[in-house]
């Protein structure tokens, strides 16, 4: 009796607690479901739906003359969802052959069984997502949709489409460090950095699906955000002139066995940087590239070419004359325990202060300003800080260096020497473009403009911002004194340091610089940082140039030797290709030629010259191609249709055409062309009405 009532109660306390249990349960659901249901409801949705950043399309960076710095190229990663609900199985078997042998031809990375057996195996598998090809280019997109099921439309189809952006610089390495980037956890550099925020646009958005396999994929196209497309940005950069910079630089790092260097070409009256080239070395083999911007971010001891900044203070306190004179004491000169020497002994008594300056003689600068600010160092300093080298341009690019200006107050860095050293460029630090604004401000008749990366932003077509020229300092100096400067630097060229670089054609004027380098404190005799700044033509300045070449080990490392043949070969293109900076042109007094020579090519290019050199010409072509026709000393212009024939894959006539043009025409269609001569085309290896292939190659005489 007592077993069996035993085991009715714990039966009966089981059974209770299955009651309570199944109670606790009914109650938790009723919570769930009822109570809390839109809260659980939200979680599952953000657990399997969600909302993607889309990113806008990033701007442009033009160089000013319209060719592409800089640009974004979309890719297309191609995939397909193979069990949509639209996508029957007959039609999918039906059209999965033919679609897997089109993808083998069109990209021809695997084969059409190999593509037909991961579509089938997908399907099969109740897969959602399938990769068929990553980094599509946008021409084999507009085919893939073209290919059988793709056809039936985006979601009858199962056709799913991801775009990423990739940043392409068109011409490489060229201005690449100014043309810079802009990327997360890194600091900005060059244009992308500092235009960022206009180039980057607005991101949109799309509600995206978590399937099978933890793929995401878009559920349909109403409840996007369209992303805003970034706005272009115009830069200063002429491409022309970039790549002969460019070229020159690395030819004389090459040449002296170099450590590093960099060239910037200024428009005077504007401050717009036409060209700016920073390269280093990289190895042991002489590979130059570009890795740092030393013109923008590089402040050093500049040595001589701080010695115009000298001149400015000196002769605008009225203290010095041109004609002044100083006695050069055989070479060399003791401040206290110093001793500071010329570099060359061609002239060691008295000679006048134009022409001390003409043979940066350090002696002769370094007693001028001496001998009236030794008792007032203040005041000197005061001087070159008016010409703002004690502290940053504040330029547009990030990376600016800081300058330094020694203080005559800080008795721990000032001493007896301390003016001396300042006069011919030591114990001051400045960047090169620092150095390069106060002599074009000279060329600029004593305004300063602040030099400018950017000319404008577009969007669409439209300009949204016009970037106009910053004056910083109307008046350096007096006019009196930028007469006095202006031929101190003309006579540079003419009779002194540079005159390697003088010429008939114009004139240019500047300063050389050889600088020691100072490694840890300590000045290294075989350490010499060479330079050249300056500007030309000198009677009517439009364009200024500073060049510098740090560690030259071979051939020389004076400034006139390494620096100058890079400004002259710069100054001798950028003169060439300018036809309004000739005075000849300006005035009109270009001589006529019974027979004007003009070869045939590009008529934007064409008529430029023309009505720049008033040759007469007759025509009805506005644009496109041209050939030309002498006809009793005028020009008769005709049509000439050479990209229809290129377009069928037959070799045109170029006869008369100029080698850019031709060189241009046929690589648009991969042909390899080989240049042999100056002048125009007066042979071709294929002739005229030839079929030609992609990739074969084609040589042009010209004379």
């Amino acid at each position: 009796m007592e077993k069996r009532k035993s085991i009715l109660v714990r039966t009966y306390l089981l059974y209770a607690f299955m009651c309570l249990l199944g109670f606790v349960i009914i109650a938790r659901v009723v919570i769930i479901q009822y109570v809390q249901g839109n809260k659980w409801k939200h979680e599952e949705a953000n657990l399997t739906t969600t909302f993607r950043t889309i990113e806008a399309m990033r701007g442009n960076i033009y160089a000013s003359d319209g060719n592409l710095l800089a640009t974004s190229l979309p890719f297309y990663d191609i995939a397909m969802d193979v069990n949509t609900d639209y996508l029957t199985s007959d039609i999918f078997n039906a059209n999965v052959d033919s679609l897997s042998i089109c993808f083998a031809n069109l990209f021809g990375d695997k084969s059409a069984n190999e593509y037909y057996k991961s579509l089938k195996s997908a399907r099969e598998g109740g897969e959602r997502y399938v990769l068929l090809h990553k980094s599509a280019s946008y021409d084999d997109l507009q085919k893939v949709k073209h290919f059988p099921l793709y056809r039936l439309g985006k979601y009858k189809g199962g056709l799913i489409i991801t775009q990423n952006n990739k940043r392409e610089l068109p011409f490489r390495d060229l201005a690449e460090r100014t043309v810079g980037y802009a990327r997360e956890t890194v600091k900005p550099v060059g244009i992308e950095g500092a235009y960022d925020e206009y180039l980057r646009g607005d991101s949109g958005r799309v509600l995206m699906e978590k399937i099978a396999g933890g793929v995401w994929v878009p559920i349909n196209n109403d409840d996007e955000v369209q992303p805003q497309n970034g706005e272009d940005v115009i830069s200063t950069i002429n491409v022309n002139y970039q790549d002969v910079a460019e070229s020159s630089l690395r030819e004389q790092l090459l040449k002296h066995h170099a450590d590093h260097g960099c060239v910037v070409l200024m428009e005077v009256k504007t401050g717009r940087i036409l060209a700016i080239a920073n390269l280093s070395r990289k190895d042991t083999g002489y590979n130059y590239v570009e890795s740092y911007n030393f013109a923008l971010g590089e402040a050093a001891e500049p040595g001589s070419t701080f010695k115009l900044s000298s001149m400015i203070v000196a002769m605008e306190d009225g203290y010095v004359n041109n004609s002044d004179s100083v006695n050069l004491e055989n070479g060399s000169v003791a401040y206290f325990d110093r001793v500071i020497h010329d570099a060359e002994h061609d002239e060691t008594g008295w000679v006048s202060v134009q022409r001390a300056f003409e043979m940066s003689s350090n002696v002769g600068i370094s007693k001028v300003i001496y001998k009236y600010y030794a008792n007032q160092p203040r005041k000197f300093v005061d001087g070159l800080c008016r010409l703002g080298l004690n502290a940053p341009l504040r330029l547009s690019l990030p990376g600016e260096g800081i300058p330094s200006m020694p203080n005559p107050s800080d008795n721990k860095t000032w001493s007896g020497v301390s003016l001396p050293s300042l006069a011919i460029g030591y114990g001051v630090t400045v960047t090169p473009l620092q150095t390069l604004t106060v002599y074009n401000a000279v060329a600029n008749g004593g305004v300063m403009v602040k030099p400018q990366f950017v000319d404008a932003l577009m969007k669409d077509g439209k300009v949204m911002k016009k970037f106009t020229p910053q004056v910083i300092n109307p008046a350096i100096c007096s006019s009196t004194t930028i007469r006095k400067l202006k031929k101190l630097l003309e006579g540079v060229v003419l009779r002194g340091t540079a005159k390697n670089l003088n010429n008939t054609v114009y004139q240019i004027a500047g300063k050389t610089g050889t600088a020691h380098i100072a490694v840890k404190g300590q000045y290294n005799k075989t350490n010499y940082q060479a330079s050249f700044v300056g500007y030309f033509p000198a009677d009517n300045p439009q364009y200024s140039c500073i060049v510098i070449v740090n560690s030259p080990s071979t051939d020389g490392y004076y400034g006139n030797v390494t620096a100058g043949p890079i400004f002259k070969e710069i100054a001798d293109k950028v003169y060439a290709s300018t036809i309004t900076i000739d005075p000849a042109v300006n005035a009109g007094r270009i001589a006529k030629h019974n027979d004007p020579v003009v070869k045939s090519g590009d008529s934007k290019d064409t008529y430029n010259v023309l009505q720049n050199l008033n040759i007469p010409f007759i025509s009805n072509v506005k644009s496109g191609w041209i050939a030309t026709e002498i006809q009793d000393s005028t020009v008769h212009v005709q049509s000439y249709n050479l990209q229809k024939e290129l377009a069928q894959g037959i070799m045109p006539d170029l006869h008369g055409m100029n080698a850019q043009d031709a060189v241009y025409l046929l690589e648009n269609y991969h042909i390899h062309v080989m240049i042999k001569g100056n002048g125009a085309v007066t042979e071709q290896s294929l002739p005229a009405g030839t079929k030609f292939s992609r990739g074969q190659r084609v040589t042009l005489v010209l004379s």
